[in-house]
């Protein structure tokens, strides 16, 4: 889809990130978003990595 819709902004910023700006004043939301990852990772000797999974959410700004 063209335009601003779904477009990633910060509305916190001055510059040309800003939520307004990108956003063309159509507004904005905050999505929250569930994010898996590596964490805490050892080397295990030899030849392997082993890392434990860490969850967290993240928020995240998006143009309507």
């Amino acid at each position: 889809m063209l335009g601003t819709h779904n477009r990633p902004c910060n509305s916190t910023s001055q510059g040309p990130d800003n939520c307004s700006l990108l956003c063309c004043g159509r507004g904005f939301q905050n999505v929250v978003e569930h994010i898996e990852e590596d964490c805490n990772c050892k080397f295990v000797w030899c030849c392997q990595v082993k890392c434990d999974k860490c969850s967290r959410y993240v928020t995240n700004e998006i143009c309507n």
